[in-house]
């Protein structure tokens, strides 16, 4: 064994070199723009650079022990990291499922606006540096006993592919190996696609008299105690709080604390009694659809395989940002969504319009711009260990007074029109309670996401009964599972799946009283 570590020295320096060469060149871009501050910050980023590369060291040694499939190989390798870091840097563009199912639709014209100088400059320099590397290991690297050095190569990826959650799924967002995650995903996505549902009421149908917009804005992390409209004492809702028309509820509650597992169940008629209905049925939007209402997805995050099927049901899918991940730390707003929306709409028709916001998601500063941060310090590391409860918080509340600039917005725009708005986070968000942060964890905070209903003064109008019964349920409780109900109400679907009780639009609304941990 000696012997073999001795002859082969050589060989593992080249590797490392070119390991090395491919961490600057590709993996330093995707790291440029994360936030950190101190020693002990950039130190954090440099090990978790250095973990990305480790594995990318293990990447290349597999398909370099046969030197003429490294001969191919690299070269392709250096082709789509050097095409991956450009854009990262040039666009904050990430590797998603989205962008990959926009590059396959994109016109030629589209994708040759996208070719500059410099982007053919450092592919060249890089295909130069990969083929110099080539001629390297042909004519002064060799090894022997290929066979440990493919049992070393795939023992060292499989260790660090299992030995961390946490670990492997930020490996597996970075490159290389993100190219196979998002290309796999894309593929998840698509063959979700295709598994059947069952339509809950193929003979709903409108019964309403005159055309209208129902829009959905689903919420991201947006804990209820942290209005100001539900007794907040920081002023988070300045703009919303002045509006007489709009109604908060803050008893809403949510068995589920990630979007992946929430959405499901907000969209569809599951409920405690029948959860298996958020896999095996389609979302209210296909009555919508049978009800004759043109219906659209316009989303700020990327789809999962959860909830997929649902977007895809919608006549029109738009993302704002499909080259965004959670992993992209720049700028990333909602107020995105109201061009895409305003170029989407249809008028003189029935529309359902939904929204899927990035909101108060991780890493909160991302999600609102530098000039409108009220509370302050905020954080200046993505890394929680580093920044201070108040600066989180701080942070945290400046997304959340950026969403009510958002739906502001979007009131102003339907605000003469027949039009309802309803806003429900997906969950909340865990700020320090118990020593925890953020979600997808079961604590009671993130558990009681926001809910915001508004009705513009013509649909008020048209339906004073909704507005007299929202008013009388208001502070009732109500899990998610009111949403599938009372949205079908909204929009005045008659379907013989909707419970009247589930209904926050009924004066029957939460007549039992749903238990729900706290």
């Amino acid at each position: 064994m000696r012997q073999f570590f001795k002859t082969n020295l050589h060989y593992w320096k080249f590797i490392l070199l070119a390991t090395l060469f491919c961490a600057v060149f590709f993996s330093l871009p995707e790291f440029a723009d994360n936030p950190a501050t101190g020693l002990k910050g950039y130190m954090i980023l440099f090990l978790h650079w250095s973990l990305i590369n480790v594995s990318a060291f293990f990447v290349i040694y597999l398909f370099s022990v046969n030197k003429y499939v490294f001969a191919i190989a690299f070269p392709v390798y250096c082709l789509i990291g050097s095409l991956l870091a450009y854009f990262r840097v040039a666009f904050k563009a990430t590797l998603t499922p989205m962008l990959i199912d926009a590059a396959r639709h994109n016109d030629t014209g589209t994708t040759l606006d996208l070719i500059s100088p410099y982007l053919v400059i450092y592919v060249l320099l890089c295909l130069v540096i990969s083929i110099l590397f080539v001629r390297y290991r042909f004519l002064k690297t060799k090894n022997e006993k290929w066979y440990l050095h493919i049992a070393i190569a795939c023992a060292g990826l499989f260790i660090l592919l299992n030995s961390n959650g946490r670990i492997t799924s930020s490996i597996m967002q970075r490159f290389p190996l993100s190219v196979y995650e998002n290309f796999k995903l894309y593929n998840t996505l698509n063959i979700n696609l295709s598994k059947t549902r069952i339509n809950p009421d193929p003979q709903a149908f409108f019964s309403g008299k005159d055309t209208m917009n129902v829009v959905l804005v689903i919420g991201e992390a947006l804990r209820a105690d942290h209005l100001q409209l539900n007794g907040y004492a920081r002023p988070t809702n300045p703009l919303l709080s002045k509006r007489k028309d709009v109604v908060s509820m803050p008893r809403i509650f949510s068995d589920y604390t990630n979007t992946n597992m929430s959405l499901p169940h907000i969209l569809t008629r599951a409920d405690s009694i029948h959860p298996e209905r958020a896999y095996s049925e389609t979302s209210f939007v296909s009555l919508f659809k049978s009800g004759g209402f043109y219906t659209a997805w316009i989303s700020n995050q990327d789809p999962a395989e959860t909830y997929v099927t649902f977007i895809k049901e919608c006549d029109t899918v738009v993302y704002a940002h499909p080259e965004k991940s959670v992993y992209n730390y720049n700028n990333w707003y909602d107020s995105d969504l109201l061009p895409c929306l305003k170029k989407t709409i249809k008028h003189g028709i029935n529309n359902l319009m939904i929204l899927h916001t990035i909101g108060s998601h991780w890493y909160y500063n991302n999600h609102f711009p530098e000039k409108s941060a009220k509370f302050k310090p905020v954080t200046d590391s993505r890394i929680i260990a580093q920044c201070s409860r108040d600066e989180i918080i701080n942070s945290y509340d400046n997304t959340v007074l950026y969403t009510d600039f958002f739906l502001d917005s979007l009131i102003r725009y339907f605000e003469n029109s027949n039009t309802i708005i309803l806003f429900l986070s997906d969950h909340g968000e865990v700020l320090g309670e118990d020593g925890l942060w953020l979600h997808a964890g079961d604590h009671a905070a993130s558990k009681n996401p926001a809910c915001l209903i508004w009705m513009s003064g013509k649909y008020r109008k048209n339906h004073p009964e909704k507005m007299e019964a929202l008013q009388t349920n208001k502070l009732k409780r109500f899990r998610t599972d009111f949403l599938y109900h009372s949205i079908l109400s909204a929009g005045c679907i008659r379907s013989s799946s909707e419970i009247n009780d589930m209904n926050i639009f009924s004066l029957s609304g939460a007549s039992k009283q749903y238990k729900v941990d706290k």
